[in-house]
């Protein structure tokens, strides 16, 4: 088996990788570091910016386009074995159905910043990076990014059909009291204020 074939079978067509996610036989880094090079001499993978890479797929009408966000949330957002970040603001809202309108540029709180506020840009994407309220992980990334959609959201403009949409998330990711009383000390007092105004905090479970 080739590395080509190696990171084929390991990541597919059209999903980022980065090099230090690549391990094939007994190569160092450097060597990894020279063949992935030649790789993208041949175009057989493409490097999207510094470390990050994909192979990318190709059909009768040509090259398939890219997804950009991909590489967005696994630079900022999660990788196959961790969750370092959460979407926020209108990004996120939008993500949820609340707003069909999509933002120019994408809010990320994410481990990885020590800022407290950064614009980056990934590809054509504009993004602001934050630094978190608290270290995110797996377990508390989905009730931190509900405190941050409370946090932010105009309560004015929230009907029976919104609610059910985020009564929703609160149950998909299994979001109970106890989690937000937890965290809901890193937000502001307007949070706590908008859960029990929006009586959105009445549709989570003890």
């Amino acid at each position: 088996m080739t590395l080509y074939e190696s990171l084929l079978n390991c990541f597919g067509y059209n999903e980022p990788f980065k090099t230090s996610e690549i391990k094939f036989e007994d190569y160092s880094k450097e060597k990894i570091c020279m063949e992935m090079t030649k790789l993208c001499k041949k175009g057989k993978v493409i490097r999207f910016e510094t470390g990050i890479y994909y192979i990318p797929k190709t059909n009768k009408f040509g090259t398939v386009i890219f997804n950009q966000s991909k590489i967005v949330e696994k630079k900022y957002i999660k990788d196959d074995e961790r969750v370092f970040g959460y979407y926020s603001g209108t990004e996120l809202e939008y993500r949820l159905g609340l707003t069909k309108v999509k933002p120019n540029t994408i809010v990320i709180y994410t481990n990885g910043e020590t800022t407290r506020m950064r614009r980056v840009m990934v590809g054509c994407q504009r993004i602001i990076l934050r630094k978190p309220r608290t270290k995110i992980d797996k377990f508390n990334a989905p009730v931190l990014c509900f405190l941050e959609l409370m946090n932010g959201i105009d309560v004015e403009t929230l009907d029976e059909y919104k609610r059910k949409l985020i009564s929703d998330y609160i149950n998909e990711n299994r979001i109970t009291q106890k989690q937000i009383t937890k965290y809901i000390p890193y937000f502001p007092d307007k949070t706590c204020r908008n859960l029990i105004e929006s009586e959105v905090i009445y549709r989570v479970t003890q």
